[in-house]
């Protein structure tokens, strides 16, 4: 799924930080120096607002309120956390030094306020790296100087004021269930999964005396897959015997509120295609490299040909993460036998981590695909052909459909993970899309909404012709699967137009 293994920035260590960069007046009318020049005191007590944007580093926002004491030498503030700031009329520059955080390092690009009548706004802009990845985010700040008398009674410290996550109450069309685990010797346990787009620290659950934990979240009709993080450990639930391979060797739960979609389940009233599953002996790898193959109902009952779809997997997965995930086999079945659908074939190669690139473009591009239109019966023709993947797999997709427009006709990215600057001989310089390109992605994806919208915006600059499509989801199989059936006819429909 992510290219990097990056836990969110912990928002209450880097909000403290820019704390000291949002600096507020004093309630005192006390002057310094400066250069001969009067400064104004703006010492004292102060309350400031916090909103936090870190949507590029995979958080969600946060909202904060702090409350501390800033001392003023001349015309230089600081606070105790080391962070100074240089008066100049009502301007403030600080002086933030950066930090190591989540094994990385916190920096300030520029960090600046401005008090006006008792009034404090600020902006910071941040950036946070370490040897494999970069990102940047901003805090806006508005806040005062307290009063002497509030000041005396103003309790100091940060307090979350980040509206509750909307799981956490009921809602239409929503089952309350408590998850519980047992783990007497913990002292943090989280519920991760799609409930919290897989994010460790968003539902921390609570302990329960007994050496249980337990949250309970009301949850919309469908599967849900889940873990416990026990004091950063990711564990299955025990207590859940229903279970998916979580491509790392362990497994993820499934609870299913009500009923999940009769598309995504095997119906022994229809015909069935058949997987194949295969090894292809790679001269680029110098190893065997495994892949599936999805042939329609009734393919060796007849001498017709077929379009072709390739199906691209995610970061930290495999090739068979389309049928065990996506469970794209009983979709095919399902909706051939709904003819909401023409029947095609199904390619789905392993890419490892490689983000098909180098080797693995090789694999795919120059030895699989050829091999594979040589053992089945595949309609010739770009327009015969499409590509699609989900994360990696979705970058994947466009970045071959791209650069092979003879190949593929269509490319379906969903919700593609788009750091172009991996594909070393892309470049938007005279960029022009061939293929047609249908993008999807889910608006609370907190990996791939960002790249996906900054794509979006160098799409139209190059006035390249494409559709955008966004819903409510996460980076998630629940949301892959709920748009499954209406992007597998948008492939259909391209087929046969």
């Amino acid at each position: 799924m992510k290219r990097h293994s990056l836990v969110a920035l912990t928002l209450p260590l880097v909000s403290v930080l820019l704390v000291g960069a949002c600096s507020a007046p004093s309630s005192s009318n006390d002057a310094s120096e400066q250069n001969g020049l009067a400064c104004a005191n703006y010492a004292g007590t102060w309350e400031l607002f916090l909103e936090v944007d870190d949507s590029d580093c995979n958080g969600f926002g946060k909202q904060l309120k702090q409350v501390f004491v800033v001392e003023q030498q001349q015309c230089e503030l600081s606070i105790d956390s080391g962070v100074t700031g240089d008066i100049n009329g009502q301007q403030i520059t600080w002086s933030v030094p950066s930090v190591r955080i989540d094994g990385g390092e916190l920096s300030y690009a520029s960090a600046t306020a401005e008090i006006l009548d008792g009034k404090i706004t600020g902006s910071y802009l941040w950036e946070w790296s370490n040897s494999a990845y970069y990102c940047s985010g901003s805090t806006t700040v508005k806040g005062r100087i307290l009063p002497e008398q509030e000041a005396a009674s103003a309790e100091l410290g940060e307090f979350d004021l980040t509206p509750p996550h909307p799981l956490l109450s009921p809602a239409e069309n929503t089952t309350a269930h408590t998850f519980t685990v047992m783990a007497k010797q913990a002292e943090q346990v989280y519920l991760a999964g799609e409930m919290s787009d897989w994010r460790p620290d968003v539902f921390q659950m609570k302990a329960n005396g007994d050496g249980s934990w337990s949250i309970t979240l009301y949850l919309a009709p469908g599967a849900w897959q889940y873990k416990f993080v026990i004091d950063g450990n990711w564990i299955a639930d025990e207590n859940n015997e229903r279970a998916v391979d979580d491509s790392r060797g362990g497994f993820n739960s499934v609870l299913v509120i009500g009923e999940e979609s009769p598309l995504l389940s095997a119906n022994p009233e229809i015909a069935h295609g058949e997987v194949v599953d295969a090894r292809f002996a790679s001269s680029a790898l110098n190893k065997a490299s495994p892949y599936a193959v999805y042939l329609p109902p009734n393919y060796h009952a007849s001498e017709q040909r077929y379009p072709l779809v390739v199906l691209l997997h995610g970061y930290g997965s495999n090739y068979q993460q389309w049928l065990v995930d996506g469970k794209v086999q009983h979709l095919m079945d399902n909706l051939i036998a709904k003819q909401a659908i023409k029947p095609f074939i199904l390619l789905m190669p392993s890419g490892e981590q490689s983000y098909y690139t180098g080797e693995y473009e090789q694999l795919i591009m120059q030895e699989l695909l050829p091999s594979i239109r040589e053992q089945y019966r595949i309609k010739p023709g770009a327009q015969n052909s499409a590509i699609s993947g989900v994360s990696m797999g979705g970058a994947g997709a466009f970045y071959l459909a791209h650069k092979y427009p003879e190949q593929f006709g269509l490319s379906v990215p969903l919700s593609g993970y788009f750091d172009m600057s991996i594909y070393r001989d892309f470049t938007w310089q005279n960029f022009t899309m061939q293929s047609a390109l249908y993008l999807y992605c889910g608006e609370d994806d907190h990996t791939s909404f960002q790249s996906n919208q900054r794509l979006v915006e160098q799409l139209e600059n190059h006035k390249a012709e494409f559709t955008y499509t966004t819903a409510e989801g996460g980076h998630t199989w629940r949301y892959w699967n709920g748009i499954s059936a209406q992007f597998l006819s948008q492939i259909s429909a391209f087929f046969h137009p």
